[in-house]
This record gives structure tokens, C-alpha cells and sequence, in this order.
């Protein structure tokens, strides 16, 4: 595998749990939430967490799927789609869409490990895209939505960032 393309898996892996220079990752910010909180819409854009959640799952599902690799993942709990409606708000469905998350999220890793440079050229007709520039997009997109979400003024997130060490700014 290329070592540029071993960059952007470990990039993936961070954005969506690890230590990011970018602030949290989209695993640390959802997890301490609870099931009311992530289901809450009153933000400023009128989404909420677990709307943002379900959406970064999607896409990284179906990238996962177009690169036949998603038999483990199905059947997908939620109407496919962009911003799908929350059938069940409990804390008990609320775990379930984070451990499905963290599902998808190690089947589309484990996929791009394996990928040769062709699968990196085939063309994604609905996305109007390449394979590569999709995984390039991917951790951008969990990136852009911690953001959105850390800025919807939920209670949960308000209290300031704690800094591990002295280089964190």
C-alpha cells in the first residue's frame, strides 16, 4: 500500500476516534452525550447529534458497500439516506447507533486496507467521484460534522477543553 495512503487511514481513524490536532474526534464528542441530548433539535441548524451521527455512519456505510464490504454491516438500521428520520430516541437505541458507528467504521478501515490502486480509480456515479477522492473527503466529513456539532450549544459540551500537555494549544 502506499505510504500516503496508510496517512489517510490512520487521518480516518483519528477524525473518527483517536487524538486529533483538530480538537476532539467525532467518537469523543458523541459518546458522553446522552440519548435526550443527542436527540435534542434545538440547535442553531435545527439538526441534532444523532441526526449528525447517523449521517456520517451513511456515508461511510455506503462507501463500504460500494467497495463490497458491507454483508456484516446489514442490515442497516436506519432508512438510508442523508438526514433519515430517529425511529427510537432511548438510551438504549442511542448505544446501539454508537456501537453500529464504531461497526461501520472498522469494516470501512479494514476495507481500505486492502484496496489496490485500481479500486482507487473506480468512478462513484451517484457521488460524481472516485473512490479516491471519497476516502480523501471521508475524515473531512467527520471532521466538519464534530464541528457542527461541538457549535449546537448542547449542555453536555459546554464546559471547556481539559489539555493532556503543554504542546495542546
Amino acid at each position: 500500500m502506499l505510504a500516503i495512503f496508510e496517512l489517510i487511514i490512520e487521518q480516518s481513524e483519528r477524525e473518527f476516534r483517536g487524538h486529533t490536532f483538530n480538537g476532539y474526534s467525532l467518537m469523543e464528542t458523541l459518546r458522553p452525550l446522552s440519548a435526550s441530548t443527542a436527540a435534542s433539535r434545538d440547535t442553531y441548524e435545527g439538526y441534532s447529534a444523532w441526526e449528525n451521527l447517523i449521517h456520517c455512519v451513511f456515508f461511510k456505510f455506503h462507501l463500504t458497500r460500494f467497495l463490497g464490504a458491507a454483508e456484516t454491516l446489514l442490515p442497516y438500521p436506519w432508512q438510508e439516506g442523508s438526514f433519515p428520520p430517529i425511529p427510537d430516541t432511548s438510551e438504549h437505541a442511542w448505544q446501539a447507533a454508537l456501537d453500529y458507528a464504531e461497526k461501520v467504521h472498522d469494516t470501512y478501515i479494514a476495507v481500505l486496507q486492502k484496496l489496490s490502486v485500481h479500486d482507487l480509480e473506480r468512478r462513484i456515479e451517484e457521488w460524481e467521484c472516485s473512490v479516491r477522492e471519497a476516502i480523501i473527503w471521508m475524515p473531512a466529513h467527520d471532521t466538519y460534522h464534530v464541528a457542527q456539532i461541538r457549535n449546537m450549544g448542547l449542555p453536555e459540551l459546554c464546559s471547556p477543553r481539559e489539555f493532556g500537555s503543554t504542546t495542546e494549544a
